[in-house]
C-alpha cells in the first residue's frame, strides 16, 4: 500500500478522473493474499469502497435473508412496531427517529411520505439485529415467529461476520502490521463474535414513492464501525462522495451488481490509521425506479469490541504527523469503540419516538 500526502491545492489523482468502485475478486484470499490485500488497500485509500466477488456468503442465503426483510416490512404498520429500537440499537427504526446528518437536517432522514392506497403512511426504514439479539423475542418477531427463519439469520450474521474478519486480515496484511504485533490478525482478537461490541446486521427498506433525485433519502454520513458489508437488490440507489478532503468531488454511484458484496471503510479504520484509510461520506439519493417498487438492503456494521482504543495502529506506513479529516474523528481518538458508537448514536437517535 503506497503512502502519499495530498496536496491541498491540488486534487488527488485518484479524484481527477471519472471514478468508479473497484470490483475484488476475493478468492484471491485464498489463492494470494498479498496480492487480495494489496487490491483492497488500494481501494480503500483512494476511494473507501470495493465490491467482492466470490466472496463466499451463498447467495440462496442472502436471496432468503431479502425474502424474510421484504415479508416483515410489507405488514401494515401498525404490525411492526412492538420492537421499537431504543439506546440498545435493537429492532424497528422508524424514518423519523433517526437523522444521519445531524448537522445539516433539523427532521429525520425521508420524514415525510404519501399515503399507500390503504391510507397507512409509508414511513418505513429499517429493522437491527445484534449479535446478542439473535435468539431474543425481537428477532423472532422480525421473522414473524418463524423460528427457524430466525435462525437462519443466525447463520447469516456468523457467515458475514467470518468474511469481514478475513477482510480485516487483508488490511493488516495491506498495512504491514509486524508479526511482533500479532501480523495478518492483528484484527482477530479486537473483532470477537463472542465479544461485546456494536457490531449490528441492519434490513433497510425505503418504499416505493415518488421524489426528488437531488434530495437524499438518507443524509450524507460516514459509518461508525470497523467495515461495513452492504447488499444491494435490484435498486440501486447508494452514492459515494470519493474525497474527504475536496467536497466539490462529484458524487459516484455505487450500482447494484450481482452475486458482489459492496465493501466500506467506516471510522475505526480511518483513525486506527490516521487518516491513510478513508471512511467515505455516502448517502442514498431517489432512483425513479422506486416510483413503482420499494428498494431493499442489508447492511453489516463490523464493529471492534468495546474495550478497543482507537489509536494508531502498529504500522510503518502510519505516523503520528498523519491526521484523521473531521470532528468526529478528532474526538474518538480518546475514546473506546463502545464509547464512540454511543456517542455517534446519541447524535443520530430521537429515540423519544415512540409510536408511528
Amino acid at each position: 500500500m503506497a503512502h502519499h500526502q495530498e496536496d491541498s491545492n491540488t486534487l488527488p489523482e485518484a479524484t481527477t478522473a471519472s471514478l468508479t468502485i473497484p470490483v475484488v475478486d476475493f478468492s484471491l484470499y485464498s489463492s494470494d493474499p498479498s496480492e487480495c490485500a494489496r487490491q483492497i488497500g488500494e481501494a480503500s485509500q483512494n476511494i473507501g469502497f470495493f465490491y467482492l466477488k466470490n466472496h463466499g456468503v451463498p447467495q440462496d442465503l442472502i436471496d432468503r435473508m431479502f425474502n424474510c426483510s421484504e415479508r416483515f416490512f410489507q405488514q401494515p404498520l401498525q404490525n411492526k412496531s412492538k420492537h421499537l429500537i431504543g439506546p440498545h440499537n435493537i429492532g424497528y427504526s422508524p424514518l423519523e427517529s433517526e437523522t444521519l446528518d445531524p448537522e445539516h437536517q433539523t427532521q429525520g432522514d425521508l420524514k415525510d411520505y404519501p399515503a399507500d392506497a390503504d391510507g397507512r403512511t409509508l414511513i418505513d426504514r429499517a429493522y437491527n439485529v445484534r449479535k446478542y439479539s439473535i435468539q431474543d423475542d425481537s428477532t423472532v418477531y422480525f421473522t414473524l415467529g418463524d423460528e427457524a427463519e430466525r435462525d437462519k439469520v443466525g447463520v447469516f450474521f456468523k457467515e458475514l461476520h467470518r468474511l469481514a474478519k478475513d477482510i480485516m486480515q487483508c488490511f493488516a496484511i495491506a498495512l504491514q502490521v509486524p508479526e511482533s504485533t500479532g501480523g495478518r490478525h492483528f484484527f482477530d482478537k479486537r473483532h470477537g463474535w463472542d465479544a461485546h461490541s456494536g457490531t449490528t446486521l441492519r434490513f433497510l427498506h425505503y418504499p416505493q414513492q415518488s421524489g426528488d433525485p437531488k434530495t437524499p433519502l438518507a443524509g450524507s454520513h460516514t459509518d461508525y464501525g470497523s467495515i461495513t458489508l452492504l447488499m444491494q437488490k435490484d435498486i440501486a440507489g447508494l452514492e459515494v462522495q470519493a474525497s474527504r478532503i475536496h467536497k466539490d468531488v462529484p458524487w459516484v454511484s455505487a450500482p447494484v451488481i450481482p452475486d458482489t458484496i459492496l465493501i466500506n471503510i467506516a471510522d475505526h479504520l480511518q483513525m486506527w490509521t490516521n487518516g491513510l484509510l478513508k471512511s467515505t461520506m455516502h448517502r442514498v439519493v431517489y432512483n425513479p425506479q422506486q416510483l413503482h417498487h420499494s428498494r431493499y438492503s442489508i447492511a453489516c456494521f463490523i464493529h471492534a469490541n468495546d474495550d478497543t482504543r482507537l489509536e494508531p495502529i502498529p504500522s510503518p506506513l502510519i505516523t503520528q504527523e498523519m491526521r484523521a479529516e473531521g470532528v468526529e474523528f478528532e474526538e474518538g481518538r480518546n475514546m473506546t469503540a463502545g464509547e464512540y458508537l454511543g456517542w455517534r448514536l446519541n447524535r443520530s437517535y430521537n429515540y423519544s419516538v415512540k409510536s408511528v
